[in-house]
């Protein structure tokens, strides 16, 4: 997540991370920390993710990764551009 971004969501409660971060380029640098508490909601299912912020300009404004797909229990599919998960004893699926 951008730090940008993380201000507008008037978080800035942020945990130390152990990350460091490589750029295409080369570069090394630091993460600014960890959003600990992030709460992603999808077709009415809701999960807590930590998210890493970094200083700088980004192409988007929050990129989840595996944390993500992991609490949310989905299958995503590259092929089909949906993703599919279980919730109150049904499957949803975005397209």
């Amino acid at each position: 997540m951008s730090m940008s971004y993380l201000k507008t969501l008037g978080s800035s409660s942020l945990s130390q991370s152990p990350t460091t971060l490589k750029d295409f380029d080369g570069r090394m640098y630091n993460p600014c920390g960890i959003l600990t508490n992030l709460q992603i909601k999808l077709g009415g299912k809701t999960v807590t993710v930590e998210v890493e912020v970094v200083d700088g300009p980004l192409d988007y404004n929050i990129l989840l990764g595996r944390p993500w797909v992991y609490a949310m229990a989905v299958v995503v599919s590259t092929y089909f551009h949906t993703i599919a998960f279980p919730f109150k004893g049904g499957i949803i699926v975005i397209d």
